[in-house]
This record gives structure tokens, C-alpha cells and sequence, in this order.
């Protein structure tokens, strides 16, 4: 009687929810301990539901549904992809590259590191995190927009192919919410899409959703208080700054209130409840200018703008700031950071990335032990690049 006392209480403390699905059915449903006993039953269709009603997971949300935060872990933040100057131009083509190359800056060290290099090239690029997996989707190789998504692992250091989207898409808008990875928006090489869809790691499976009402390229898109949000972008004869919202749970999406200006290709983050928009592009030029979303009053403010204009840049939230990486500020390519922190309402400079990056997705992952073995590094030291490479030291004066 005490077993069956103690193993209800231990079931209890075990994230069925997060277990794929075919591990649930074949190996704890089958179990004669959780069987005879209704209360780990019930843990079970807790776990089921989870799997088979996606949309509802915010109201089924617990402490079973979320994953384990390792103590010790410290942020690290991934900059995946590029369109960068192409060197080896000599007439003819483009002027920009695009590479799958990576890096990765860590917050502890102050310093830039290169990490593996994605399979396929790829600029334009959706970037996104779940758990403790980085996944980049969609895209522009080069010749092709792209409907291939891989993942990131920083244990091993590599990338792996996950199922590819629905549909072809470059310029789109991804982000994470409740667990399932959205893709809203973009281009696939014919037109300007409205469409969405969502992929479940759990059963890695992509669904198609309800379409925006707007078609939207160059969208960024973010989440807050359970809801997805779709910022501006460009719908092949305007830019925009219409914004929409879409709930899960009724499959829908709906206005809110416009954005102080255009802006297509601009930065997109949420901190401490606000909607933060940073740079972009209005149609005329590359801004620097940041506002920013209260869900509270449908409101949008102005915030102190950036030190350097960007376009096609990423922004992201990390220990209580907010961070502009890379982008363009129409005429080159950046690989300038900069930081911006909501109490002071101030921008400062952050240690520069390895390379310049336009059309640059950027995440953050909560990580114990970084960086990957034999990583080359990169801090900045008054105005003076070291790079650490191998075991190799090289240093260059910054520009």
C-alpha cells in the first residue's frame, strides 16, 4: 500500500506531457501500476490531451508541461545564417553570398564563438527555439526559397534535418508558443503569402492554420500573454504597419492598433510584457527608431531608437535587455550589436559578431556547458578583435 501510495505521488513529478506520444501508448499506458490506479490514469490523459489538442495546451499548461531549467544554465544567444558582401565577386551577379555559417555569443565570457554550420544556406531565415534545440526554417539558399527546417544540437555540435513545411517560405516570421514552432507569412518565390502553419516537435508534424488577413513578407512575429503577434512587413506594393493577433484556441486572427510607422524587415521581441519594434525599413530608408506595444491599453509608444540604423536585422530579449544583431543600414551589411535597457531607456554597444550579417535569425538558448570543444572564439577588447582559433592566436584592429 505504500508503493502504490509513493508511485502515485512520484508520477506526479514526471513530465508525461513533454514524452512522445508512441513512448505514452506503448510503454505507460501498458503499465499495470498506472492502470490500476486512477489517479496516474488521469496523469495520463492529462499527457494524451497534451498531444492531441495542441490549441488548448495554454489552458493545459502546468508545471508537468514545462520543461526542466537546469540550475547552473546561463543564456546564450545564436546568430544562424547570413546574406553577407560577396568577396570573391568580380562582375556579373549578385553581390551578396549567402552562408550557413553560425556563431554564437556567450554572455558569461563576453565573447563570440563559431559553431557548426547549418547543412543548407540560408539568408531570410525564421529562427526560433524549443527546449534545448535551436531550429532554423525556411529560407533563401540562394536560388531557391525554402520549405526545409533543421535543428541545432549543442551537446553534439550539429545540425539535423527536421520535417520540412508546407509550403516553400523565405522572409517569414517564426516564434514559439506553447511549445509548437509557428510560421506565418513570407514568399515562396511566386507571391506574397498570408498563410500559416505551426510544427509539434512531439510528433513532429506540421498544421496548417488560419491565414492572416493580410499577406505579409519581411513580417516578424512574436508571442505574449498566449497570443501571436504579426508586425508590419511588406505586401508587395506597400509597406506596412498594420500589426494582427492570433489566439490558439479559436483559430483566428484579428487587428490590433497600428504601429507609429512603416516597417517591413524590422526587429521584433517582447520584455517585461511589452511588444518591442526596433528599425525596419518604411519604404523610403532604413530606420532606427524603436516603439513599443502595451497589450494592456492597445497602445503603441516611442522608446529611445538605436544608436545605428538597421533592416533585416533580429531582436531578441536576454537577461533584461533587449539585443539588435546585425542587419543593414542601407549601404552595408552590420556586424555591430547593440543593447537597450527599458530602465535607463538607453542603447549601448555590445561586443561585434565574427561577421557581417543581414537577413539574420537570431534565438537564445539556455545552456550549462558552452562552448562546443575546439570552438573559435571572439571578444572585443579596447577596439582590438581577438580570435582564438584552434589554439591559434590572431588579433586585428576593429573598424
Amino acid at each position: 500500500m505504500f508503493w502504490q501510495f509513493s508511485h502515485r505521488n512520484l508520477m506526479k513529478c514526471v513530465r508525461l506531457p513533454l514524452l512522445r506520444r508512441d513512448f505514452l501508448m506503448s510503454n505507460v499506458d501498458t503499465e499495470q501500476l498506472v492502470r490500476h490506479h486512477s489517479e496516474c490514469k488521469d496523469l495520463l490523459i492529462e499527457a494524451l490531451k497534451y498531444h492531441l489538442m495542441p490549441e488548448q495546451r495554454g489552458v493545459l499548461s502546468n508545471s508537468r508541461t514545462r520543461p526542466r531549467r537546469c540550475e547552473g544554465a546561463s543564456p546564450v544567444l545564436f546568430a544562424v545564417g547570413q546574406c553577407a558582401p560577396d568577396v570573391t565577386h568580380q562582375g556579373g551577379g549578385s553581390l551578396f553570398a549567402i552562408h550557413g555559417d553560425c556563431e554564437a555569443y556567450d554572455t558569461r565570457t563576453d565573447r563570440w564563438h563559431m559553431v557548426a554550420s547549418m547543412s543548407t544556406r540560408r539568408a531570410r531565415v525564421g529562427v526560433a527555439a524549443i527546449g534545448n534545440k535551436l531550429y532554423a526554417v525556411g529560407g533563401y539558399d540562394g536560388t531557391s526559397d525554402l520549405a526545409t527546417v533543421e535543428s541545432y544540437d549543442p551537446v553534439t555540435n550539429s545540425w539535423q534535418p527536421e520535417v520540412s513545411m508546407g509550403t516553400r517560405r523565405s522572409c517569414l516570421g517564426v516564434a514559439v508558443l506553447h511549445g509548437l514552432l509557428y510560421a506565418a507569412g513570407g514568399y515562396d518565390g511566386a507571391s506574397c503569402l498570408n498563410s500559416a502553419e505551426r510544427y509539434d516537435p512531439l510528433t513532429s508534424t506540421w498544421t496548417s492554420i488560419a491565414a492572416m488577413s493580410t499577406r505579409r513578407r519581411y513580417v516578424r512575429v512574436a508571442t505574449l500573454d498566449g497570443s501571436l503577434y504579426a508586425v508590419g512587413g511588406y505586401d508587395s506594393s506597400s509597406h506596412l504597419a498594420t500589426v494582427e493577433k492570433y489566439e490558439p484556441q479559436s483559430n483566428a486572427w484579428t487587428a490590433i492598433a497600428n504601429m507609429l510607422s512603416r516597417r517591413s524587415s524590422a526587429g521584433v521581441a517582447v520584455l517585461e510584457g511589452m511588444l518591442y519594434v526596433a528599425g525596419g525599413n518604411d519604404g523610403t530608408s532604413c530606420l532606427n527608431s524603436v516603439e513599443r506595444f502595451n497589450p494592456k491599453t492597445n497602445a503603441w509608444e516611442g522608446v529611445a531608437p538605436m544608436n545605428i540604423r538597421r533592416s533585416t536585422h533580429d531582436l531578441v530579449a536576454m537577461d533584461g535587455w533587449l539585443y539588435a544583431v546585425g542587419g543593414n543600414d542601407g549601404s552595408s551589411s552590420l556586424n555591430s550589436i547593440e543593447k537597450y535597457n527599458p530602465r535607463s531607456n538607453k542603447w549601448v554597444a555590445a561586443s561585434c559578431m565574427f561577421t557581417r550579417r543581414s537577413s539574420v535569425g537570431v534565438a537564445v538558448l539556455e545552456l550549462l556547458n558552452f562552448p562546443p570543444p575546439s570552438s573559435p572564439t571572439l571578444s572585443m577588447f579596447s577596439g582590438v578583435r581577438t580570435r582564438v582559433v584552434y589554439g591559434l592566436y590572431f588579433e586585428h584592429t576593429t573598424h
